[in-house]
């Protein structure tokens, strides 16, 4: 389209400026009209270009409406940022090849009306101020000064906006003309909180609803997941047992287009990847939440004691050698039909009615101590976390199992204490406070036949249950008949 003459005025030292308008032309139509102006007799009103002067520009090739123009403005000639925003489709070198404005184009599935920036030599461009509207991006970017590129002419286009699927391009715009930028975002709908729900820090970000803090701690570590040992380039962990579908979210959150904290010393709408040699997950820096499970991020550990028993699965990691580690098969039983007051027993059946108490392992531990030491580490399907035990025939529970420590047991080691006292692990060994009573999580190793006793001859006496059901890949559970004991 023909310039409006009165939208720029250039001065007698060539500075070619914004005077009013906001029409944004192609490249080609500043040529064509500086080439116009270059045949009058003399300059015009506040256009000092005329036959009297020098030639103002050039096309790298000729005239072509269709295609990207590459303009050379000659002899002093210039433009300052601000007036580049004024224009598109091409791009706009002066001072002798020093100063280079090349345009981008963003291509791409569901980008209208989404929100996209720029970022350059990591720092978003024109301070993140945007003079296009929202949508593809069509417009020109400052990419060498002084007669050298920055950051290597790189100029990385994003879409982060909350609410949709993340997508960033790295363009190299060091040679010149339009470069295409393609980008693909969609409605996220794993995004169900408002954007006023988080706040972020150094390495944390915190959610006011479910009430829980992310935490990123980067550095070195070595962990063990179902048998697989690998290094992690950090990990991530957070508080009150929140689901992963939020503390991706929260994550997400701090990556979007707005958010004020950093990850591992990047601001976080720039962050992509922990490790230069990583490949960019583009939809979601942490790793993709697709069918309930989050596929991990590479290098990335995740905390096994911040999971909410219900998410025991429900992720796969990406160690940084490239190793893809999954979550052993995490299992529980269960009783139902119980009333409180009910003692209810569960553990492996032995093949003859009986319950198999024989693990071949001892404990031993002083009178009032909470803490005992195993003479063995126990077997694998036995809970880590929480869970059951019996020392000596005594009932315990305990908060933790590492190694061949148990500690956190209640009541404390009694009287006289342990020493090489015969331990079994029962599933569930206890009253029950309420109509079901679950074990702690175990590793599902194989099928087994577990054996329940139920029993009360007090308040609510009923004639003993006793029977076996199965337990699989899906755990168990089995339902009491409380038949009373007139």
């Amino acid at each position: 389209m023909a310039i409006t003459s009165t939208d720029f005025s250039i001065n007698s030292g060539g500075d070619l400026r914004h005077a009013a308008g906001t029409t944004v032309y192609d490249v080609l139509d500043l040529h064509q009209w500086l080439q116009d102006l270059a045949d009058n007799s003399g300059p015009t009103a506040d256009d000092n270009v005329s036959i009297l002067g020098a030639n103002p520009s050039e096309l790298a090739g000729k005239r072509n409406g269709s295609r990207p123009s590459a303009l050379s403005l000659l002899n002093g000639l210039n433009i300052d940022d601000a007036t580049s925003q004024r224009f598109r489709f091409g791009s706009i070198e002066q001072a002798a090849g020093a100063v280079l404005y090349t345009g981008i184009n963003t291509i791409g599935a569901g980008l209208a009306g989404r929100s996209h920036y720029v970022v350059q030599n990591g720092a978003k461009y024109n301070s993140g101020t945007k003079w296009w509207s929202a949508g593809p991006v069509r417009a020109l970017f400052k990419v060498k000064t002084g007669g050298s590129l920055i950051a290597s002419g790189i100029v990385t286009v994003l879409s982060r906006e909350w609410g949709y699927s993340f997508s960033h391009f790295d363009v190299d715009c060091s040679a010149g003309s339009e470069q295409v930028a393609a980008l693909s975002v969609a409605a996220d709908a794993n995004i169900t909180r408002l954007t006023g729900n988080y706040t972020a820090g150094t390495n944390t970000v915190t959610s006011t609803t479910p009430n829980t803090t992310v935490t990123l701690t980067i550095g070195d570590t070595t962990q063990s997941l179902g048998g697989v040992s690998k290094l992690y380039k950090g990990s991530i962990s957070w508080t009150n047992g929140a689901r992963l579908s939020e503390v991706w979210q929260a994550l997400q959150w701090a990556c979007h287009e707005s958010a004020n904290g950093t990850i591992a010393g990047v601001a976080g709408w720039n962050y992509r990847k922990l490790n230069a040699a990583y490949t960019d997950v583009l939809a979601a820096p942490f790793g993709l939440l697709a069918g309930g499970k989050w596929f991990v991020a590479q290098g990335w550990w995740i905390d096994t004691a911040s999971l909410h028993a219900s998410d025991l699965q429900a992720y796969a990691l990406t160690s940084h050698d490239g190793t893809g580690v999954t979550p052993p098969v995490a299992i529980a039983v269960s009783v139902g039909g119980l009333t409180a007051g009910d003692y209810v027993l569960v553990g492996k059946d032995d093949g003859s009615g009986g319950l198999n108490t024989t693990t071949g392992l001892t404990a031993s531990g002083s009178a009032a101590a909470t803490t005992v030491t195993l003479s063995g580490a126990p077997a694998s399907d036995v809970p880590m976390g929480a869970g059951r035990i019996r020392i000596g025939g005594n009932p315990h529970s305990y908060t933790g199992i590492v190694g061949t420590t148990v500690s956190g047991l209640s009541p404390a080691v009694p009287g006289g204490g342990y020493s090489g006292a015969a331990v079994w692990f029962p599933l569930i060994d206890k009253v029950a406070a309420s109509a079901s009573e679950a074990s702690g999580t175990f590793t599902y190793g194989s099928d087994f036949t577990a054996r329940v006793r139920v029993r009360n001859g007090g308040g609510s006496p009923i004639v003993p249950f006793e029977t076996t059901f199965a337990v699989t890949a899906a755990g168990g559970s089995v339902n009491a008949i409380r038949n009373a004991d007139a």
